[in-house]
């Protein structure tokens, strides 16, 4: 059974312009490379080029980022896409987790094994509601005096079941383009995704003044440490 790969293009730049060669052997020459000027200089691989194998020469500018095959993405096939993807068919694969709403599977479901091998059609069949149902009952007997000693109102359970269902059930990640990016429809790194959760499945947000985010500042608002503003934003865990 295959799992799940991911390939990412790893661009190794050897050369640009008249700069010697950063990549290729450093043993002795294997013959004589061509310059500009008619003159022969060493690259010490003996191909001809800038020491990467692509038959490009020291004067001019690489372009195929020093992996031989001319597209320019540093891949090595030649296709231009950065990326190489398995085409086995679906059939040859295993499903061993999933989660599109956070802490959903962690937090109330019981049976995981079938929830992880399970999909969005079995969801919409109920075949997890009893369960979410129970655990979120147990959810309300640990949390519900706190919620009240915050001057909040729980839902029963039922009636929490019912408002949370159309961001639970089926299980999935929900995007729509035509709407702003912010949890539920998608999520940012700075969205408070376990507050506004927990609202849902704890708080009747039918009285008034109670919303998705009246639980946001009950917990901490931010990371102790600032994220990154570039790729891949995340900082190390410390």
């Amino acid at each position: 059974m295959k799992t799940f790969k991911h390939y990412l293009p790893i661009h190794l730049v050897c050369s640009t312009l008249l700069l010697v060669p950063a990549c290729g052997d450093s043993g002795a020459d294997d013959d004589a490379d061509t310059t500009a000027d008619g003159a022969t200089t060493d690259d010490a691989d003996g191909d001809s080029d800038a020491g990467d194998g692509d038959a490009t020469t020291e004067t001019e500018t690489e372009t195929d980022a020093g992996d031989g095959d001319g597209d320019g993405d540093g891949d090595g096939d030649g296709d231009g896409d950065g990326f190489v993807f398995d085409d086995s068919p679906v059939e040859d694969y295993g499903q061993i987790d999933r989660v599109g709403m956070p802490a959903i599977n962690t937090a109330v479901i019981t049976s995981k094994d079938a929830y992880n091998e399970a999909g969005p059609a079995d969801d919409a069949n109920g075949d997890f509601v009893a369960e979410i149902t129970a655990n979120l009952e147990a959810l309300h007997g640990a949390l519900d005096d706190d919620l009240t000693g915050l001057s909040l109102v729980p839902c029963a359970t039922d009636d929490c079941v019912a408002q949370a269902a159309p961001l639970v059930v089926p299980d999935t990640l929900k995007l729509d383009l035509a709407m702003p990016a912010a949890f539920p429809n998608g999520r940012v790194l700075t969205d408070p995704v376990m507050d506004v959760t927990l609202a849902v499945i704890l708080l009747d947000l039918s009285v008034a003044g109670q919303e998705a985010t009246s639980l946001v500042g009950v917990n901490p608002t931010e990371n102790d440490v600032a994220f990154d503003d570039s790729f891949p934003y995340l900082v190390a865990a410390n």
